[in-house]
């Protein structure tokens, strides 16, 4: 179990991190759903303890493992899932505990891997001289480069009021942070979009990470209204602020122009080719962005006052609460039978 670890186990962190904070987002006080987003707080830490404490002994007892899959663009991407993960539990321990302090230290983790993984991940992709073609290599899980990017941005705006002497150097490396992952997303997008046109495809390679798609600009969304948020009492970040704040709705717009394409994929893949729905890792890179989908949009919300999107975040949070459980029950009943 722990040498075949695979790279984006922490999707599953993800996926319950942004399922609990959309819970709390739209619950009010003594709400169910302000207990659930609890319950799941309790469970996503286990559960990330868990997921270190595998890759810890992996990196301990199968190093070799290690290094052969951050030279695999099939699965070295998937490592910045703990980026991401890092930084949704930060955000949880914020806004559900109130502990600012467990919050900065996954920041800080989550910033020394994002720089790690980014430079070391592209260098040796552009360095590799056996590399496979654009149809073989290219996948949906190139875009979890982008969501920790932006995870990165979202957690240190988040923050940036716990530093009151360095706010503004806190908030615009969070702003430049938000930017890169854009540029980072207009470039492999780009690469996609071409792969869907041009390449042949077929059911194995329409695969579920493809949802990173739209669940990467919605994290984007997300980001941008929480600097919106924080800029606003910085005299000198303000200036940015029309910039960020029409980007930040050219984000929500593009996750939102994603989901009925990806639905048709969905049903190309399951209805008419028939590929069986049994349980699969990978399912959780659906569920992370239907949650961070219904979160960006109340997010949008708040931020640009237009509540009558009130009614599509609330149906994502139920939809990603609904696709979260499914999915967990299929993780332990695939548990239980490999045990039994």
């Amino acid at each position: 179990m722990v040498a075949a670890l695979d790279p984006s186990c922490y999707s599953i962190v993800m996926a319950t991190g942004i399922v609990s904070l959309a819970c709390w987002h739209h619950g009010g006080p003594h709400s169910p759903l302000h207990g659930i987003a609890t319950i799941l707080l309790w469970g996503n830490l286990l559960a990330f303890t868990v997921m270190a404490g595998l890759t810890a002994g992996r990196l301990f007892w199968h190093p070799h493992r290690m290094v052969a899959d951050f030279g695999n663009p099939h699965r070295s991407f998937g490592m910045f899932s703990i980026v991401a993960a890092s930084c949704v539990l930060g955000s949880q321990f914020l806004a559900i505990w109130q502990r600012p302090n467990a919050a900065i230290g996954l920041w800080c983790f989550g910033i020394a891997s994002w720089f790690l993984l980014t430079y070391g991940i592209f260098c040796n992709v552009t360095i590799q001289k056996n590399k496979g073609s654009l149809k073989d290599g290219l996948h949906g899980g190139w875009l979890l480069a982008v969501v920790a990017a932006q995870s990165v941005s979202l957690l240190g705006a988040l923050l940036s009021p716990q530093f009151t002497e360095t706010q503004d150097i806190v908030l615009f490396f969070s702003l430049a942070m938000w930017l890169g992952g854009g540029m980072l997303y207009a470039w492999i997008i780009s690469l996609v979009f071409y792969r869907y046109c041009f390449e042949p495809v077929d059911v194995d390679s329409m695969t579920p990470p493809y949802w990173i798609n739209m669940g990467a600009m919605a994290i984007s969304t997300f980001a941008g209204c929480s600097i919106i948020e924080a800029v606003g009492s910085s005299s000198r970040l303000g200036q940015f602020l029309p910039f960020v704040r029409g980007g930040t709705l050219l984000c929500w717009a593009t996750a939102t122009w994603w989901i009925p394409l990806l639905v048709a994929f969905g049903v190309w893949r399951h209805a008419y080719h028939k590929v069986s729905l049994a349980y699969d890792l990978r399912y959780y890179s659906i569920v992370f962005p239907l949650g961070m989908y219904s979160v960006a949009t109340q997010a949008a919300i708040h931020c640009f006052g237009i509540d009558f999107l009130a009614p599509i975040g609330t149906a994502f949070l139920y939809i990603a609460l609904a696709a979260w459980t499914i999915t967990t029950i299929g993780l332990t009943k695939t548990r239980w039978k490999s045990k039994a």
